[in-house]
C-alpha cells in the first residue's frame, strides 16, 4: 500500500503505488496532518456517512476519488455554482448556455432523490446567476442571484419557486453587482463590485453589503483602495463571519480572509504558493470549503480548512478535473461542486462526494 493521504470517497479510500509517483501530491507531514484531523489511516477513512445515497440510481459516472457526476448538461452548455436547498433535498445552479461563464444563463433545480431537473427561471438573452453557498435562504425562503435583466448587473432576489422577483440594487454605472449570497437571518445581501470593462489585469472587486429590502448599501471593504481585488463573499452559518478570497497588489495568487459584517476583525485563513477560491462554509461554521491547487496541484481541486487557518485536508483528487464552486451540505455529509476535464474554459458538470469525517 502506497504511503500519503487517501482521499475520503463515497464508497471506499484508495491507494496506489501511482500516488507515489504523483509530483503534485503534498508533502508526507502534511499528509499524516490531513489525515490525522480526517481521522484516517493509511488504508482509509475510519468511517463514511451512513445512509442511502438516493442519487446513487440517477449518478451517470464516478471517479477513483469517489466523486458521483449528477447532472449532463446539454450539448456546450455548462452547470455550475451549486447551492444546496436549505433542507439538502434539491441543488440549485445555473446554466449557461453557450459554454462556462457563457451566457444566456438562467437558474435549474436538481431533485437528489429523482435526479429530475426542473427550470426555475430563465430569460431570452439575460444573464440570471446564483453563487454557491448561501444564496438560498432558510428563514425568508428566497433565492438571492445577480442578473442584467434591468440592463445592467444587479442583485435580486425571488421566492424559491421562482415567483415574487424583487430588484435588491439600482445603481447608473457600467460597474456590475455580482455574487451576492444571503446573511442567515436573510435580512443582509453581500456582493462583489466590479468593473468588467476594463482590461482583466486591472480590474479590481471590493465587497459590498445591502438589507434584502434594498435599503443601508455600505461597502465593506475598498478592493480597489488598498490595490486589491476582493470576490466572492459567503456568509457564515452564525452570520458573525464572511469569507472571501483576496488578490494582493502585485500577487499572483488568491488567498482567502474572513472579516466581520461590521468591518473589522479581518483575518487571512490561507496564504502561500496556491491559488485558493471559491471559498463556502460547513454547517457548523469551524470549517472552510473551497478550490486550490495547494500542493502545486496540475488542476484545482477541493480541500477543507480550519476557518482558523492551518493545514488543508484534502477532499477530491484528480489529475485532469478541475473542480471548483463548491457546497457543502445542510447535515454536513455532502459536498456538491462543479467539475470539468480538459481545458480551463471547458464546460462544467455537477459533482458530489462524501465529506470527510473530522475530528472535533
Amino acid at each position: 500500500m502506497a504511503t500519503g493521504i487517501c482521499v475520503v470517497t463515497l464508497f471506499a479510500c484508495t491507494a496506489t503505488a501511482e500516488d507515489e509517483r504523483r509530483a503534485a501530491e503534498p508533502s508526507d507531514e502534511s499528509q499524516q496532518s490531513a489525515g490525522e484531523e480526517a481521522g484516517t489511516d493509511e488504508t482509509g477513512p475510519a468511517s463514511e456517512p451512513a445512509g442511502a445515497l438516493p442519487w446513487s440510481g440517477f449518478a451517470l459516472e464516478a471517479r477513483p476519488d469517489g466523486a458521483l457526476r449528477l447532472t449532463e448538461p446539454p450539448p456546450d452548455t455548462s452547470d455550475q455554482n451549486a447551492a444546496f436547498s436549505p433542507d439538502g433535498t434539491l441543488i440549485l445552479f445555473t446554466r449557461f448556455d453557450n459554454g462556462y461563464n457563457e451566457g444566456p444563463a438562467g437558474m435549474y433545480l436538481l431533485d437528489l432523490v429523482s435526479g429530475e431537473i426542473n427550470r426555475l427561471f430563465w430569460e431570452d438573452d439575460q444573464d440570471a446567476v446564483n453563487m454557491p453557498g448561501t444564496s438560498w435562504n432558510s428563514v425568508s425562503d428566497r433565492i438571492v442571484f445577480a442578473s442584467d435583466r434591468a440592463g445592467r448587473g444587479e442583485i435580486w432576489t425571488m421566492a424559491d419557486d421562482g415567483s415574487d422577483l424583487f430588484q435588491v440594487t439600482e445603481h447608473s454605472t457600467d460597474i456590475a453587482y455580482a455574487e451576492p449570497t444571503f446573511s442567515p437571518d436573510g435580512e443582509w445581501i453581500a456582493f462583489q463590485v466590479v468593473d468588467f470593462d476594463v482590461p482583466e489585469d486591472e480590474q479590481r472587486g471590493s465587497l459590498w453589503l445591502v438589507r434584502a429590502d434594498g435599503s443601508g448599501l455600505r461597502q465593506l471593504t475598498d478592493g480597489p483602495g488598498g490595490g486589491y481585488d476582493d470576490r466572492q463573499p459567503n456568509w457564515s452559518p452564525a452570520g458573525d463571519q464572511i469569507v472571501f478570497q483576496r488578490l494582493q497588489a502585485g500577487a499572483e495568487d488568491w488567498d482567502l480572509y474572513t472579516i466581520r459584517a461590521d468591518g473589522s476583525d479581518l483575518r487571512q485563513v490561507t496564504s502561500g504558493p496556491a491559488d485558493d477560491t471559491d471559498a463556502s462554509w460547513s454547517p457548523d461554521g469551524r470549517r472552510i470549503v473551497y478550490s486550490s491547487n495547494y500542493g502545486d496541484l496540475p488542476v484545482p481541486v477541493i480541500f477543507i480548512i480550519s476557518a482558523e487557518g492551518g493545514e488543508p485536508i484534502w477532499v477530491t483528487y484528480t489529475e485532469d478535473h478541475y473542480d471548483g464552486a463548491i457546497s457543502w451540505s445542510p447535515d454536513g455529509m455532502w459536498i456538491v461542486f462543479e467539475s470539468h476535464p480538459g481545458e480551463e474554459d471547458s464546460p462544467t458538470a455537477l459533482w458530489i462526494i462524501a465529506a470527510p469525517e473530522l475530528a472535533e
